[in-house]
């Protein structure tokens, strides 16, 4: 009876490792052509909704004009969505409060490797204005290199 239970257990926790509840590499953020969810592994949410990378909501936002501002102010951001138009270079005019080093990093996904624009960290106060390149429409992440994981958001082209 022993050994039968102690193979319900081995099995048990087999399943839970194969199982959806670890990071399978999918990212709430990825999104393909047309704005379909590219990868839903992890969630992503319904209806619009984006996470950072706490797995906090984000809220949609739109592009308004080539040129951006974000403000980090205790190891924080102002803004947990950032928008540009598609297909046009814009700039981020970026005011750091704090006298720790930030800078942005625009990724395809929060869990991807390869920065699609980085800027230089600088400590603060200061400010900067970073000349960012055309990006083609699409939901991305950003975040600052120096706390990701309090420092992100969305980041919309279209």
């Amino acid at each position: 009876m022993r050994r039968l239970i102690a193979l319900g257990v081995v099995l048990a926790f087999s399943l839970v490792a194969c199982g959806s509840g670890g990071d399978d590499g999918g990212d709430p953020l990825a999104v393909g052509p047309g704005g379909q969810p590219a990868n839903t592994a992890r969630g992503g949410g319904a209806g619009g909704e984006h996470a950072d990378h706490g797995g906090n909501p984000t809220a949609d936002c739109s592009p308004s004009g080539t040129t951006l501002s974000i403000t980090a102010s205790g190891t924080k951001f102002d803004k947990d969505c950032l928008a540009a138009p598609a297909n046009q270079a814009f700039t981020i005019n970026y005011d750091n409060k704090d006298q720790l080093a930030h800078n942005i990093v625009i990724l395809q996904s929060h869990n991807a490797t390869d920065a699609m624009y980085k800027a230089d960290l600088f400590r603060g106060p200061a400010t900067k204005t970073f000349n960012v390149p055309a990006m083609t429409p699409g939901t991305y992440a950003f975040h600052s290199d120096s706390n990701p994981a309090q420092m992100s958001g969305t980041f919309i082209v279209k």
